[in-house]
């Protein structure tokens, strides 16, 4: 298998694994205008269209209504079969094997996979060719977030979300978005006294590949 029949998002996964797959799909998603930005490293789906399994992953994991994070949307697919299903079909081409003492883990993987000498081919015979399909998507892909070009959309995407519980008489607990574990400790006060900065560390477990 050579890098013309990889698309963005198996060319993501052979450069860095399942995060970089999901960040490759919101940039594009985002790009698309089927997400949109509802504040600095917010995320609100505006338009369900599916046109890949992956995207329709990220989709589900932003979901209709309410607002995501990107680290949000990594965690409820850490173990998605249609991201999964991305690496499966890499290692079956032989572009992706068990961890080796020349190559580093990919982000997102937890049992080591990496890039074989043919992933690694493909990869660089890929950084020679014209873009496919959304440029920025590509260098997402490629190259991870920090190989955007535009660094105001990069920001507005992946900045750390505010999550500091401002006092409002108006305020209640339901204007809290429970269902994303960032948020979900987040609670307001009859008192109204200032909230709290919550962070919350996701811990890799083992997963099936």
């Amino acid at each position: 298998m050579t890098s013309p029949h990889l698309d963005v998002y198996d060319i993501a996964f052979l450069a860095g694994g399942l995060d970089r797959t999901v960040d490759t799909a919101v940039v594009a998603l985002v790009r698309s205008r089927r997400i949109r930005v509802h504040s600095p490293g917010q995320l609100a789906t505006c338009d369900l269209s599916r046109r890949h399994p992956v995207e329709a992953a990220v989709l589900d994991a932003v979901g209709p209504t309410g607002h995501r994070s990107v680290d949000t949307i990594r965690w409820r697919l850490r173990d998605d079969e249609r991201l999964l299903d991305v690496g499966r079909r890499l290692r079956k081409s032989g572009l992706l094997g068990r961890l080796g003492a020349a190559v580093s883990v990919l982000h997102g993987d937890r049992r080591a996979l990496a890039p074989t000498r043919a992933g690694q081919r493909a990869l660089r015979e890929l950084g020679e060719q014209p873009a496919l399909g959304d440029p920025e998507a590509l260098r997402v892909a490629l190259g991870g977030r920090v190989a955007m070009t535009d660094a105001r959309q990069r920001a507005e995407i992946f900045e750390p979300p505010d999550t500091t519980l401002h006092a409002s008489p108006s305020r209640s607990r339901h204007d809290i978005d429970h269902s994303d574990p960032r948020l979900a400790a987040l609670r307001a006060r009859a008192t109204g006294t200032a909230g709290a900065y919550v962070g919350i560390d996701i811990l890799d477990s083992p997963g099936p590949f």
